[in-house]
């Protein structure tokens, strides 16, 4: 018998035992994927469960190859449960349930009414489907998760590298944590973009929090000063401990065409002479 036939007879046996297998797919949901079920609530599972099984017997005649359009709507459903369940933090396996599940349905099913010597072909084919369904979601699952990691990453970095207005045209980035090339390039266009913004004619950077100043981070904070003047602003460096002197000394760092100060109150006095403004004590 030829495989177009055998997908065509599996997609008549799977709409005349539509119901049946539904509520056993949906049992199976139940029974392997709770945190998943909470989720997405029982209304929804059955409203995709019944819209899966619908598309299913649409698309099985045409094959198992789930990059043929008629497997689009099932996709998207996957896309959506995948979606969710990344975002709620459930695990791969909790999410993949969903899909895994209606394997577990389809080949008893199926194979009970089957009357042909086609078997092994018929659970061949089942088989591939759902593991091809259940690696698309597995996919989309991770995909998503990067994508939150991405977020999070990016905005860890804005918070941990705020740019303070401190007084009129003077600027201060107190630096905390490591110093790698992407957080320079984010350190880099907030503080540009603020200097523009506010007309500001010093920017003080604080490196105290920084943990260890090696040639990299040297070169991120030269990159920044250079960055800095090109705007016609003058750059400070305060928080450099006796530590981070000796450091920069045996590792060749030359610093000597930029203000550095110990401690921020020493560059602030800096940052008030260079803007005309003048620190008395009352």
């Amino acid at each position: 018998m030829a495989k177009a036939t055998i997908y065509t007879d599996m997609a008549t046996i799977i709409a005349d035992k539509q119901q049946v297998i539904r509520e056993l797919w949906i049992k199976q949901i139940m029974e392997s994927g709770r945190n998943l079920v909470d989720l997405l609530g029982e209304e929804e599972i059955k409203r995709s469960t019944r819209e899966v099984l619908k598309e299913f017997t649409k698309a099985l005649p045409i094959g198992y190859d789930i990059e043929v359009k008629q497997y689009d709507v099932i996709k998207e459903i996957l896309e959506k449960v995948s979606v969710e369940a990344a975002n709620a933090n459930l695990t791969p396996s909790e999410t993949a349930s969903f899909i895994f599940s209606m394997k577990d349905a389809l080949l008893p099913t199926v194979l009970a009414e089957y009357k042909t010597k086609n078997v092994n072909e018929v659970v061949g084919t089942i088989n591939r489907l759902i593991d091809s369904l259940g690696l698309f979601t597995f996919e989309t699952f991770l995909e998503t998760k990067e994508k939150l990691l991405r977020e999070q990453k990016s905005a860890l970095l804005e918070v941990s590298a705020p740019v303070v207005r401190v007084w009129d045209q003077i600027l201060m980035v107190p630096l905390i944590g490591l110093l790698d090339s992407s957080r320079t390039q984010l350190v880099m266009e907030a503080l540009l973009d603020a200097i523009e913004k506010t007309q500001s004619k010093v920017a003080i950077l604080d490196i105290l929090g920084i943990p260890a100043v090696d040639s990299l981070v040297a070169k991120h904070l030269l990159t920044t000063v250079a960055a800095v003047r090109l705007m016609g602003a003058e750059c400070i460096i305060t928080g450099i401990s006796s530590k981070t002197s000796q450091t920069m000394v045996q590792i060749g760092i030359d610093l000597s065409g930029i203000t550095t100060k110990s401690t921020m109150a020493d560059g602030l006095r800096v940052a008030y002479k260079l803007t005309d403004k003048e620190v008395v004590t009352v």
